[in-house]
Parts: C-alpha cells; structure tokens; sequence
C-alpha cells in the first residue's frame, strides 16, 4: 500500500504508522469478514518530499500497480533509496 499523507509535526511517524496499520487490519479483519487473518508486514518505508513534488508523487502513488506488475522502478525514487529496497518500489 502506498499513501501520500500530511503528517502535523507533532505526530511521530512510526505512531502514524501504527495507526494505519492497526486501524485497516481491525477493519479488513472484523468488518470484511475475509476467510483468512490479515497482518502487515512489520516493516514501512517512509519518503519525504517538499509540495512542489506533490503532483508527481501522487502520480507514482496512482501507477504503482502498474509498476508491480511490469517489475519497473521510479527512477526519481531510485535515486533516494539504498539498492537493496529499489526492488520494493
């Protein structure tokens, strides 16, 4: 899942985080009533970036099916990511 979100200063990203996570699992777990038990996986990234770049993101954010399914990268993203986590954009 990706999210492009404003997070107020006074909220620790990782509470944020956490937040997300338990709160979707509880409604995809209780609510959907799905077969088998949902859980994300422990791990999260995290990219900043300034307003300028909004329209972009939210653009990758929009195609990363796409890019899933075809095993392509962001280049833009590439560049900031060490190149072991390339590979999960």
């Amino acid at each position: 899942m990706h999210l492009v979100v404003s997070v107020p200063p006074k909220i620790a990203l990782s509470t944020f985080i956490g937040q997300v996570k338990g709160n979707s699992s509880r409604f995809v777990n209780h609510a959907l009533g799905l077969e088998a038990q949902f859980s994300w996986q422990a791990e999260y990234g995290v990219l900043s970036f300034g307003g300028k770049a909004l329209d972009e993101v939210v653009r990758c954010v929009r195609s990363q099916r796409e890019h899933h399914m075809n095993g392509t990268v962001i280049m833009s993203l590439k560049r900031s990511m060490p190149d072991e986590a390339t590979r999960l954009v």
